[in-house]
């Protein structure tokens, strides 16, 4: 019975001793308002495929945005009240580009003569 209290007692003492440095901890703050939602069709047609992505994040590709090839297939979108998103027509943030701002709605992509014509994005919270 001793031992087994030694060996506890070890075992919390270690447990206790080991330093916790800052790098090992990340807080990851979350913004609720801070996404955008891509559609395949245009005025948002849910019934086909969309995603909404939350921010902040950058994509050099939508090639595999959340297991899905986006790439030159999205024609609508939405932008949450806290996200400002910048469109590229070429992958590595490159081409003619096209700013998001909060709460745009935007329902053919094609007027903008970006429909099924954007390879990568930035989508940055914060107004």
């Amino acid at each position: 019975m001793s031992f087994r209290i030694l060996i506890t007692a070890l075992l919390m003492g270690v447990a206790f001793t080991v330093p916790v440095k800052a790098a090992d901890l990340q807080l990851q703050v979350v913004d609720k308002d801070c996404w955008i939602e891509i559609f395949e069709d245009e005025n948002y047609d849910a019934s086909d495929p969309h995603v909404k992505i939350m921010g902040p994040i950058e994509f050099a590709t939508l090639k595999d945005v959340t297991g899905r090839d986006w790439n030159n297939d999205i024609e609508s979108l939405i932008v949450g009240p806290n996200a400002t998103v910048t469109a590229f027509k070429d992958k590595d943030f490159k081409g003619t580009e096209v700013a998001f701002t909060p709460n745009q709605r935007v329902p053919d992509l094609s007027k903008l003569k970006m429909g099924n014509d954007i390879e990568s994005m930035k989508v940055k919270c914060g107004k």
